[in-house]
C-alpha cells in the first residue's frame, strides 16, 4: 500500500508540491504563533522565574509585575523577624527615560536590587561582573536591546532620569514583555534614576530556611499589614495570566495558531480527496481483487504522511528563519528542539485526520459501481 501511495504521488507530482507548500505553510504559521506565545508567556515572568526565593512579597491588590505599587518599607523588617525566614531581600521596578546620543528619549525598565545579597541579578552576562553594579550609576545593557539604545556598550555614558550612568555589563537574552529594554542597577541607583525616596522597594524576596515550614511561613506573610506573599510559582503564574489572558494576547495567538492549523487540513484534506476521486477505478480494482478496507485505507493515509514528514521539516525551516528575523528584535520566539520533535506528530496528525474525507469515500465505495458503463 506504500508504494501505491508513492505512484500515485508520482503520478501527478506537481499537486503533490503544491499540497506540500500549502501544508508546510500552515504548519510554519501555526508553529510561529505557538513559539510567540511560549516566548510572550516567559518574558512576561522571566524576573521571577530567573530570581532565587521562594516567597514574593508585595504591596496590596497587587496586579501586574511590570507596573507594581510601592511597598511599606516595615514590611522588609517584618519579613526578616519571621520565623523561619532565612533572608529577605527588596526590589525595585523602575520606568525611566534613557537620554540617547542624538537627544531623544528612550524607556528603559529597571531592575534595581541589593548588590551585596545578590538576589536578583542579572543571570546571563556577557561581559562585566554583578558587583560592579554597586558603583554609581552603573548599569548593564541587553544584547536584544542595544540596537534601541544606539549600540551602548560597556564604557558607554549617559543619563537616565536626568541621573548620569555608565554601561559597566552586557546581559543576554533578558527582554521584558513590552519590549522596553531591561537594565540592572543596584536599588540606591533605581532609586535615583526614579526619583523614589531613600527606603522605595516593591517587592521583598523570601527565602526561607531548609527546615522551615513553608507552609506556616507562607500564611505568616500574609498576616503582614499592607502587602500580600506568594510562592514562586504563584506569583510567576500572575504575571503570565496578566499579560497572556487580561491583555487578551494569549487567547489572539491561540486562534492565530489554530488558523493555521484549520488552513493545513483544508488544502491537505482538498488535494486527498481529489486524488481519491481521480483514482477511484483503481481502489475499486483492489478491492475487486480482495483487498480490504484497511488496505485502501492504509494507501491514503500513506500518501497524507508522505506530505507531513517533509512538510513538517520545511515548516521548522520556516521557523528558524522566523527565530533569526526577528529573534533579535526583543522578541522571542521559544521553541525548542524537543518541543519541534512533539510538533511532528501533530503535523501527521493533521494530515491523517484531513485524509479522512478521503477514507470514507473509498470505504463506501462498491467495486461494480466503478466498472458501470
Amino acid at each position: 500500500m506504500f508504494a501505491l501511495a508513492i505512484r500515485i504521488i508520482l503520478h501527478q507530482p506537481m499537486r503533490y508540491i503544491v499540497a506540500l507548500m500549502g501544508i508546510s505553510v500552515a504548519a510554519g504559521l501555526a508553529f510561529i504563533q505557538l513559539g510567540l506565545y511560549i516566548g510572550f508567556k516567559e518574558n512576561a515572568s522571566i524576573i521571577v522565574d530567573h530570581t532565587d526565593g521562594d516567597i514574593w512579597i508585595c504591596s496590596k491588590f497587587h496586579e501586574n509585575f511590570d507596573f507594581p505599587k510601592l511597598l511599606n518599607p516595615r514590611v522588609l523588617e517584618l519579613s526578616r523577624s519571621t520565623r523561619g525566614v532565612r533572608s529577605a531581600s527588596p526590589m525595585l521596578i523602575v520606568f525611566s527615560k534613557w537620554r540617547l546620543d542624538v537627544g531623544a528619549e528612550k524607556t528603559v525598565q529597571i531592575v534595581g536590587y541589593d548588590v551585596d545579597h545578590k538576589i536578583g541579578r542579572p543571570w546571563q552576562m556577557l561581559c562585566g561582573f554583578p558587583d560592579e553594579l554597586a558603583d554609581p550609576g552603573a548599569v548593564t545593557v541587553d544584547t536584544t536591546a542595544r540596537a534601541k539604545l544606539h549600540y551602548a556598550d560597556v564604557g558607554s555614558t549617559t543619563e537616565i532620569g536626568s541621573i548620569s550612568a555608565k554601561v559597566v555589563g552586557i546581559t543576554d537574552g533578558i527582554r521584558s514583555f513590552q519590549g522596553n529594554p531591561m537594565i540592572f542597577t543596584d536599588l540606591d541607583n533605581a532609586r535615583s534614576f526614579g526619583h523614589l525616596a531613600s527606603d522605595a522597594i516593591h517587592y521583598v524576596i523570601v527565602k526561607l530556611d531548609p527546615a522551615a515550614d513553608r507552609a506556616e511561613v507562607l500564611n505568616n506573610l500574609r498576616n503582614i499589614e499592607y502587602a500580600e506573599a506568594y510562592t514562586k510559582s504563584e506569583f510567576s503564574h500572575m504575571a503570565q495570566d496578566y499579560w497572556l489572558n487580561a491583555t487578551g494576547a494569549g487567547p489572539a495567538l491561540a486562534m492565530s495558531a489554530m488558523m493555521g492549523l484549520n488552513v493545513g487540513v483544508v488544502v491537505a484534506g482538498q488535494v486527498l480527496y481529489t486524488s481519491t476521486l481521480e483514482h477511484l477505478k483503481e481502489y475499486g480494482t483492489l478491492k475487486a481483487m480482495g483487498a480490504s478496507n484497511l488496505d485502501v485505507t492504509g494507501a491514503i493515509v500513506s500518501q497524507a504522511m508522505v506530505g507531513a514528514l517533509p512538510a513538517h521539516i520545511i515548516a521548522g525551516g520556516l521557523l528558524l528563519i522566523a527565530q533569526r528575523f526577528i529573534g533579535g528584535k526583543g522578541i522571542h520566539l521559544s521553541i525548542d528542539l524537543h518541543t519541534y520533535c512533539i510538533l511532528g506528530l501533530f503535523t501527521v496528525g493533521v494530515c491523517v485526520v484531513a485524509s479522512m474525507l478521503s477514507v470514507f469515500k473509498v470505504m463506501r465505495l462498491e467495486p461494480a459501481e466503478v466498472f458501470k458503463g
